[in-house]
């Protein structure tokens, strides 16, 4: 799909209620790489939707970061390792099949 790319979301909410239910949220969107930070491989509709969801959650005190990352990003992603274990960062994560 035209404009797909990985984002790098990350987030920090100053209560523990809204703190769940945004972890909760974000794990229909993406994959989470530590506690507050998701990576999702999403196009820019389904980005603005998740910012208008999370309104409905966040209240002004709470920041969230979309982070676009490109071609070149991913691939210095790719090259970071974290103690626990290596990244993979797929230029595409793999669709669904139907059998």
């Amino acid at each position: 799909m035209q404009g797909t790319r990985w984002w790098l979301i990350c987030y920090d909410v100053r209560n523990a209620e809204r703190l769940r239910k945004t972890a909760k949220h974000m794990e229909g969107y993406g994959e989470r790489m530590q506690y507050s930070v998701f990576r999702s491989w999403m196009h820019p509709r389904a980005v603005e939707q998740l910012r208008w969801e999370l309104t409905e959650i966040l209240k002004p005190e709470d920041e969230v970061l979309f982070i676009p990352l490109c071609g070149t990003c991913v691939q210095g992603v790719r090259k970071t390792h974290a103690i626990d274990e290596t990244p993979c960062w797929p230029s595409e994560p793999e669709g669904h099949q139907i059998v």
